[in-house]
């Protein structure tokens, strides 16, 4: 049975309610658990930050780090999300034939949904310490749809490959872990010696940290550079694992 573009509209929004009452059934805390993750991180990197001597200019380290973990958090959970979400969707994908892309981007939509709501404490955070909200605001739409994309398309490959050997999809949880460091996340781009920034900032979450905290903080335009190396390196994985995904997912019912 073949979908039409609403009836795969509609099944996405029912999913993603399914998913997020899911989450949170018999949970005392419910969906202040997508705040408690980054603030615990800020506060475990706030701490480093005074060992290891990180200097952030003017900018309070709990509003530079704040800022880059909300949309890590998001790409993070995504990324997992996604990668599992074809396991997920199994009981789904037995019975009938729906497009399987549907179910990374449904990851997406409610690691999406947990940002929203790390990001209610973000804005308290920055009026807190007087942070100036200019029309560059608006930048943070088209950065949060890259990150989604990004996370959508590496999810791809996680779950293509995941599908058939569970063992990729353990394994991204450690290498989300190892981009954290290889990510302006707890350190400011300055600190990178100057020699490896050229390699540096082919990885597409760099562009992206560093332009949330110049629209967001600095109130600035983002860094176009930076911004055309994310977006082609992301349009590059998506154009790599999209395909691979598709066929891949033409023997998931046989495996799942």
């Amino acid at each position: 049975m073949g979908f039409n573009n609403s009836q795969i509209l509609n099944l996405i929004v029912a999913l993603v309610i399914r998913d997020l009452r899911g989450r949170y059934t018999r949970s005392f805390l419910g969906p202040l658990w997508a705040i408690i993750q980054p603030l615990m991180l800020m506060i475990v990197f706030t701490l480093l930050s005074g060992v290891l001597d990180i200097s952030t200019g003017e900018t309070p380290y709990v509003v530079f780090s704040y800022v880059a973990l909300v949309p890590w958090t998001f790409f993070q959970s995504a990324t997992r999300g996604s990668g599992g979400s074809i396991y997920g969707g199994a009981s789904i994908l037995k019975k009938i034939a729906v497009p399987r892309e549907i179910f990374p981007v449904i990851a997406v939509i409610t690691a999406a949904f947990d940002m929203l709501m790390s990001g209610i404490v973000l804005v308290l955070m920055l009026m807190f310490f007087g942070v100036t909200f200019t029309i560059n605001i608006l930048w943070v739409l088209v950065l949060v749809l890259l990150t989604g994309l990004l996370a959508w398309g590496l999810g791809l490959g996680i779950a293509g490959l995941g599908t058939y050997r569970r063992d990729f999809i353990i394994g991204s949880g450690f290498a989300m872990q190892l981009l954290t460091y290889a990510t302006p996340i707890i350190y400011p781009l300055s600190e990178v010696p100057e020699q490896w920034l050229p390699y540096y900032r082919l990885n597409p979450l760099v562009g992206l940290i560093e332009n949330y905290r110049a629209v967001i903080i600095d109130g600035t335009p983002p860094d176009f550079q930076l911004l055309l190396i994310s977006l082609i390196a992301t349009l590059a994985i998506c154009a790599i694992t999209w395909p691979f995904f598709r066929v891949m997912s033409q023997y998931f019912a046989d495996v799942l």
